[in-house]
């Protein structure tokens, strides 16, 4: 048995140095040099939009970090300056201001991977506005900051960044500060992959700078190729400027019914948190599951088994709405990776010989060496081991899922843990969440990326609107579980919505069918971005 490990990043992943298609580089060109004649770009590069940007401004700048990459800018834009440097030490309060139009991809680089000094003076460009940077922030946070700081009053921006600004938890302060700072955004988005050999989804952030709150559209394109005129963008309606907070912008991918509607959802007095109900979070970090992660099969030929504890590994091994010791029974003679290796802290390896030669051949393939393991004083005992009394779904394909655990297994990294409150029934919990009101709200509050699967944090799952499941009797989540282990999933949110939001809470029918299609518009719109 051999316990694989991830390939390293690249340089060109580690230096965020992913060039711009033609076909963008060409349409942000046409947008940032609209408003005048001086234009900046924080990161040239290999000068892939500095060159239309020259062509098309007569003062065109460019700052590039990199010698190479400064040179290559050059012969790609002769007419303009490029300036070889750290943008955010070059960068200071006389270009604030100062610049028609700033355009250009940032570099995405992740915390861990930016060198100093240049991490330092970004993060200051950040503090200087009230955001709080943390080692989730990505470069591409503070070259978007620091980009719209240049912008002059009616100038425009025009940036690749990664989908994530729309969606992810900690992007929040750049959405709060870019409502702020401009009066009209625009995010056009693709139904396919861009960069070429990149799975990074992406989206044109187009600002124009007056005072906010900016009114603010979604814009979505087939490719690269099917982007609309500078000059069409701009005629474009936007979504009416209404309550403007640090949430997330998916919603704008909605028309205004819809974006009315879960407004109109999320402070309705009934409703309750998630958070009210249940605590949730992550599961198993082993640090590599290749070796902890066993076959019923596998801990017997290495006889190990008095170490396993049961697992549950893959949310294709959760049906219905409880997980019970028969489905146990089942993945166990299908010899699903369903044990988990749980050696506890006060196991001698001197003394069960079978335990230390699969720990000895861990260690042979490196295992020990992996982040998580090396940090721990056995690196072999798993920490925070413990059976929770549900699992959610963190990666969802359909929609969000809640299952009650009567089994006495514990979950990976892939399913989150939840302990429930206030003797709360489990399973009463789980059917509770097949409605059309979560199911809409998690679209809007989760992230999606490229492959189309949706991804629920803890935090983010503690934050969705949930009706009170005390209202289910034991045969409602009897049939619950029925339609669902049926496949009937349908039938099942007909069943949970008539009985827990029209009979019980009361909702109109009419605004319960509004946010079942909100959840069917923003799923099929993440499934067939997905497929293509």
């Amino acid at each position: 048995m051999s316990f694989p490990v991830a390939p390293a990043p690249t340089a060109a992943k580690l230096r965020g140095g992913y060039y711009t298609p033609p076909a963008i580089a060409a349409f942000l060109a046409d947008w940032v040099a609209g408003s005048g004649p001086r234009v900046l770009e924080p990161a040239c590069g290999d000068g892939a939009i500095l060159g239309p940007l020259a062509q098309r401004a007569r003062n065109a700048v460019g700052i590039e970090l990199e010698p190479e990459e400064a040179d290559k800018a050059r012969a790609a834009a002769p007419t303009a300056d490029v300036i070889e440097a750290d943008f955010f030490e070059w960068f200071s309060d006389e270009q604030r201001s100062k610049w028609d139009g700033v355009g250009g991809n940032p570099p995405f680089i992740r915390f861990q991977h930016w060198t100093e000094p240049t991490r330092s003076r970004a993060f200051d460009v950040m503090r200087g506005v009230g955001m709080r940077p943390t080692k989730l922030t990505n470069a591409w946070v503070p070259f978007v900051i620091a980009s719209a700081l240049a912008v002059r009053p009616g100038g425009r921006l025009g940036l690749v960044v990664p989908a994530e600004l729309l969606q992810v938890t900690y992007a929040a302060e750049t959405r709060a500060f870019l409502v702020d700072e401009f009066a009209e955004l625009t995010a056009i988005t693709f139904k396919r992959l861009v960069f070429d050999r990149v799975l990074q989804e992406v989206v044109l952030l187009l600002g124009v700078r007056e005072s906010g709150p900016a009114s603010i559209r979604v814009v979505e394109v087939e490719d690269a190729t099917s982007l609309p005129s500078a000059n069409e963008v701009a005629a474009l309606p936007h979504a009416p400027a209404l309550k403007h907070e640090s949430e997330k912008w998916t919603k704008y991918f909605l028309d205004f019914e819809g974006i009315a509607a879960l407004r109109e959802a999320r402070e309705h007095e009934a409703l309750l948190r998630l958070s009210d109900l249940a605590e949730v979070d992550v599961g198993i970090v082993t640090g590599r599951n290749q070796f902890f992660v066993l076959r019923p099969s596998d801990a017997a030929d290495r006889q190990v088994e008095r170490h396993t504890m049961p697992l549950v590994s893959k949310s294709a091994h959760l049906r219905g709405v409880v997980f019970a010791k028969n489905d146990l029974t089942r993945l166990r003679k299908e010899d699903a990776l369903c044990q988990l290796l749980a050696v506890t802290a006060d196991v001698d390896l001197a003394e069960d010989e079978a335990l230390d030669a699969y720990v000895a051949a861990g260690e042979a393939e490196g295992v020990h060496q992996g982040y998580k393991c090396s940090i721990r004083k056995r690196w072999w005992v798993v920490p925070s081991v413990w059976t929770p009394d549900a699992f959610l779904l963190r990666q969802i394909y359909d929609h969000p899922r809640i299952i009650a655990n009567s089994s006495g297994a514990t979950s990976t990294d892939t399913i989150h843990r939840v302990k429930m409150l206030n003797g709360l029934l489990p399973a009463r919990l789980a059917a509770a969440s097949i409605n059309s009101i979560t199911f809409a709200f998690a679209e809007v509050m989760g992230r999606s990326y490229g492959g189309g699967v949706l991804e629920l944090e803890p935090t983010e799952a503690e934050g969705l609107p949930f009706p009170d499941p005390h209202a289910l009797a034991p045969e409602d989540v009897g049939q619950v579980d029925k339609l669902l282990r049926a496949g009937e999933l349908v039938a099942a949110l007909d069943f949970v919505d008539r009985r827990l939001l029209t009979e019980t809470l009361r909702f109109d029918e009419d605004l319960v069918a509004t946010l079942r299609r909100v959840w069917e518009r923003l799923r099929d719109r993440r499934l067939t971005r997905g497929r293509r």
